[in-house]
């Protein structure tokens, strides 16, 4: 005798105990099963399900990134335990109205599927929505804190942003949409992403998939307090390339949080890239380009000495002639780092340079190269053909504060590890632009939540008085 099927033996239990028709049986689910009352609750159609508020599906969307699958995401959600506590949420900060129109239970796969469609045209707006409010939420956890001294020689953390870029891996491997079986002659046709192409990251290592520039900052010990700030698609071939979009991207949230101080990034930024934020008042510490040869910058001559001052990586060295004919470049010590401006601003190492006969106090403007007009003629770093920017760095790469400070940018290179275990099999479920910025929101609200969570819990936990 063959076995019923699922839908027979749902129709032949639902017949039995109460004379239905089959054609208005749905499916019946974990939900309906009433064990006290030794009872099987029978109902229509899954399009009959309560229709869900728009705000449902962001719950789904930020739960689908940490359970990785939107039918375990809609199982959990369908536990009546989980879904108290979000209408409880919703109700706590949005009021009893809002939590009224939440139905009993959270949405179905079904009901996600169809939702995805109309959130992911919107993706655009809703990251819009979402950067000022992820500002407000660092600002809240005392991250960027404008009425805190500032030393720009020594930034702290929580002072500055984490950022760097990634590579996601491509949903799929076909690189061409269609592709021939070079023994049957056979054409296969493929599904491709439009966003994914070849790219290089760190060590010239191939990843086909599209990039992205994440933007986070954190003020406590541990990893999972930092708050995502914004995340940026870079387009193949975009002008500038990678750092082009993070430089628009620190300015924007250094625009928005006066206390911000700068941004820590890798090799990727180069003179150009520091030149604009340094004008716009931030600082950018990051490594010098390994192919930046030493450059002759100027013979100072303030008395009856003379020094010859090189750019030699990122900061001015002198270079000392030995007695046996060899040469060397010693950096000179840098006394301290000053900002200068109101609406564009100026960068000064004030150089203490040693000398038998005293020591000599010169100051030398770094991270912005001048161009013509803003100098007097000739004496331009453009027209000099120095690219100051990318020779001058403000806090230089070989000194104990580059060393103590750089290694905050680890976290985000631990941004990019959460989110690509996150994914299914470590890549990307979505194609195109538009889904994926989707599937990074809710990356980014799972791990804000978190953060906020535990920053709440940290807060009730101190001790008062």
């Amino acid at each position: 005798m063959a076995r019923p099927s699922r839908h027979a033996a749902a129709a032949a239990l639902a017949l039995a105990l109460s004379g239905g028709h089959t054609g208005e049986i749905g499916h019946i689910r974990i939900r309906d099963l009433d064990c006290a009352a030794q009872a099987v609750w029978v109902h229509g159609s899954t399009r009959t399900d309560a229709r869900c508020p728009d705000l449902a599906f962001l719950f789904f969307l930020t739960a689908r990134s940490v359970l990785s699958s939107a039918r375990r995401t809609a199982a959990h959600l369908e536990d009546p335990k989980v879904w108290t506590v979000l209408k409880s949420g919703v109700r706590a900060a949005l009021g009893q109205a809002e939590a009224a129109r939440f139905p009993e239970w959270g949405p179905t796969r079904s009901q996600w599927l169809r939702a995805q469609r109309r959130l992911r045209e919107n993706s655009h707006e809703l990251w819009e929505a979402y950067r000022p409010l992820a500002l407000q939420q660092a600002l809240d956890q005392g991250i960027f804190p404008e009425d805190e001294p500032r030393s720009w020689s020594n930034p702290q953390r929580h002072q500055l942003i984490a950022a760097d870029g990634t590579v996601l891996k491509s949903p799929t491997l076909a690189r061409a949409g269609q592709s021939v079986d070079l023994t049957t002659g056979e054409i296969r046709y493929h599904r491709i992403d439009p966003a994914s192409v070849a790219q290089f990251e760190s060590g010239n290592a191939e990843v086909f998939g599209p990039k992205y520039v994440f933007f986070s900052a954190r003020k406590g010990a541990g990893y999972m307090t930092r708050v995502i700030l914004d995340s940026r698609y870079v387009p193949h071939l975009h002008p500038g390339g990678e750092a082009a979009a993070a430089v628009d991207g620190v300015i924007d949230i250094m625009s928005a949080a006066p206390g911000c101080m700068g941004t820590l990034y890798d090799g990727a930024m180069r003179g150009v890239h520091r030149d604009a934020i340094a004008r716009f008042g931030g600082l950018v510490i990051n490594k010098q380009h390994k192919g930046n040869d030493p450059q002759f910058y100027e013979t100072l001559r303030p008395g009856r000495c003379g020094h010859e001052l090189w750019a030699a990586n990122g900061r001015i060295a002198e270079k000392v002639h030995f007695a046996d004919g060899t040469t060397e470049l010693v950096p000179v010590p840098i006394k301290k780092l000053e900002r200068r401006g109101t609406r564009m601003f100026r960068w000064y190492h004030l150089l203490a340079i040693p000398c038998r006969h005293g020591l000599h106090e010169h100051r030398v403007s770094v991270g912005t190269t001048s161009r013509t007009g803003e100098r007097p003629p000739g004496e331009s770093d453009e027209e000099r053909g120095f690219h100051r920017a990318e020779h001058l760095q403000q806090i230089p790469e070989f000194t104990r504060t580059h060393q103590l400070i750089y290694p905050y940018r680890s976290d985000a290179e631990s941004g990019h590890a959460q989110l690509d275990a996150s994914l299914w099999n470590g890549r990307l479920i979505s194609y195109g632009v538009d889904a994926q910025q989707l599937l990074t929101l809710g990356f980014v609200l799972a791990q804000n939540s978190t953060s906020r969570a535990l920053h709440q819990a940290g807060t009730l936990l101190q001790p008062t008085g």
